[in-house]
């Protein structure tokens, strides 16, 4: 087993409780970390503005891996170190796809997030993202440059089904992952949190496989598979459990505050 330098943490089911909070005993964890010497990277499917106030709760200083690795931003100064965003003719087509079915579509440019959604519909996941949202009448009208993302939402079954025809007809034109059940991300074909993960290792000069990676999403498998080890979270999917290092016995803070304990305070 190497020596881990780094911790790379998914956000949302992994740092955050279920009702998005940063809780004291992992912050507690994460400065022992700091103390030996190990420090910590957050790797979400967020936007960046989404992500940054749970990141500076958490003290973490390191550039933050946001939208599936699509932006990589330092949270201290405000630089945009890398971005590849989706090309805008494919963000039209996996809109015009699922046009007038019943699921919520989100188109993310310039760290605004645009909606054809009623507010009604959107409200919980616009508190939990802590992100207002622009609501236009043709998303596809919106997007006149690359967009980072798009983002489907809607019941799980729903979004298993859109999944699958979406792969079907866009191919590996777009990378997909689902972020839970009920999302639908798509992003560049290139991106990913795991390679975002290997570009910020270069970036600070160590290696992938001194870095634990942990999290509960599918759009964390490649950042397990670039890392030294994979720990997936109690409350993760069993599919993303089976290619995992290691499995926690405990769900989202307190799987990490367990890792923690075991393969970096031992």
């Amino acid at each position: 087993m190497p020596k881990f330098k780094l911790i790379a943490a998914d956000m949302d089911g992994t740092l955050l409780d279920e009702q998005y909070r940063v809780m004291p005993e992992l912050r507690a964890a994460i400065e022992k970390c700091r103390d030996r010497g190990i420090d910590m990277v957050v790797a979400t499917g967020r936007l960046y503005p989404s992500a940054l106030p749970y990141v500076k709760e958490l003290g973490v200083t390191l550039p933050v891996i946001a939208s599936n690795g699509a932006v990589v931003k330092d949270p201290v100064t405000g630089e945009l170190l890398y971005h590849a965003p989706l090309n805008k003719d494919f963000a039209v087509e996996a809109l015009r796809m699922t046009k007038n079915g019943t699921a919520q579509r989100f188109v993310n440019i310039r760290d605004k997030f645009y909606t054809d959604a009623s507010e009604e519909m959107t409200k919980m996941y616009s508190e939990a993202l802590r992100v207002d949202f622009i609501r236009i009448m043709s998303l596809e009208e919106i997007v006149t440059e690359d967009p980072t993302m798009v983002v489907i939402r809607d019941r799980e079954d729903e979004i298993a089904r859109l999944t699958a025809f979406l792969r079907r007809e866009m191919g590996d034109k777009v990378y997909m992952a689902n972020s839970k059940p009920f999302f639908l991300d798509i992003n560049n074909r290139n991106i990913s949190k795991g390679a975002a993960l290997i570009q910020l290792c270069r970036r600070l000069q160590i290696l992938p496989v001194e870095v634990l990676a942990v999290g509960d999403g599918w759009n964390d498998l490649e950042m397990f598979e670039a890392a030294g080890l994979g720990a997936a979270v109690a409350n993760a999917p069993d599919r993303l459990k089976e290619k995992a290092g290691y499995v926690c016995a405990s769900n989202s803070f307190m799987g990490v505050i367990e890792i923690i304990e075991k393969f970096l305070l031992d």
